[in-house]
């Protein structure tokens, strides 16, 4: 029995070296492309990054804000991004979570809200995320969410990854007018969304 047990071990740990990992090798993944379509995200505002373990797709902005006290465009701001991923053949991923930190002032009643989709090209299927911050509310926030509906890519086919990201504001028909301001933008300058990224083997 006991040989049996050094047998399996090994075959296991064979398993192993030869690929069946749960996530590719460190330093393996990165961004190939990354553009950018719609009013809150100008050109030069952005920016994408990968973690070295390829277990965060980080998001940052510079100039994406909903504010309640310009025109009706003003309150809501969008972005399309189109991200293309290279990794290692033999793996999937899919997106099961986003952190969002960013900075809110709502007076009492006023709504700022974050829905962020994505999409993998050619594949069925869009996972979707919502946080909604109500005031009164002064500061920084951080709020972690997981994806309704994730969706997974094909396997040993690099796919671009689609990323729809809108605030808006909602101030409601208060009268007197009540204001409002969300932005991915923290006084603290931290990164402002973190996608969190699962892969399996395939």
């Amino acid at each position: 029995m006991a040989a049996v047990a050094v047998v399996l071990l090994l075959i296991i740990l064979q398993l192993a070296v030869h690929g069946y990992a749960i996530s590719p090798p460190p330093g393996s993944v990165s961004i190939s492309d990354f553009s950018a379509a719609g009013d809150g995200c100008p050109s030069d505002t952005y920016i994408g990054l990968v973690s070295d373990d390829a277990h965060a797709l980080t998001v940052m902005f510079s100039d994406f804000t909903a504010v309640t006290d310009r025109a009706l465009a003003g309150r809501r701001k969008r972005c399309h991004l189109s991200v293309q991923l290279n990794y290692p053949q033999g793996f999937t991923f899919t997106l099961v979570g986003i952190t969002v930190r960013g900075y809110a002032k709502l007076d009492e009643g006023v709504k700022g809200i974050l829905q962020t989709s994505y999409y993998i090209s050619g594949r069925p299927g869009t996972g979707i995320a919502v946080v909604i911050k109500v005031g009164p509310f002064d500061g920084n926030f951080e709020e972690g969410i997981a994806f309704i509906s994730p969706v997974v890519s094909v396997c040993n086919q690099v796919r671009k990854l689609n990323l729809n990201t809108e605030f808006r504001v909602d101030p409601g028909n208060f009268t007197p007018k009540r204001n409002g301001i969300i932005t991915p933008d923290p006084e603290d300058l931290k990164p402002t969304l973190i996608y969190d990224v699962a892969w399996e083997a395939c």
